[in-house]
């Protein structure tokens, strides 16, 4: 996949963990997407989205006494539900 100029300089001018953060998010993305039985329809965004939260909220941090596998942003959306269907 071909990032635009805009996009592949803001990556470049996060640091490596914020990078693999980002690498990372999108990989999860891409994999839940497939999971569901769809491809994903606009990577550029998706890369957009993932480098904004980690300028936002800063790189996973390494805890000894707390470690996870994995990076899980605070920002939590929820299922859009029209007023018919409740």
């Amino acid at each position: 996949m071909k990032l635009s100029a805009h996009a592949l300089r803001a990556l470049q001018e996060l640091d490596e963990t914020g990078r693999l953060a980002v690498e990372d998010m999108v990989r999860a993305h891409v994999r839940a997407c497939r999971l569901n039985g769809f491809q994903p329809e606009n990577l550029e965004r998706v890369y957009q989205e993932a480098i904004e939260i980690i300028r936002l909220e800063g790189p996973p941090k390494k805890d000894p006494m707390f470690s996870t596998s994995k990076y899980e942003p605070t920002r939590r959306y929820e299922q859009y539900r029209s007023p018919r269907a409740l």
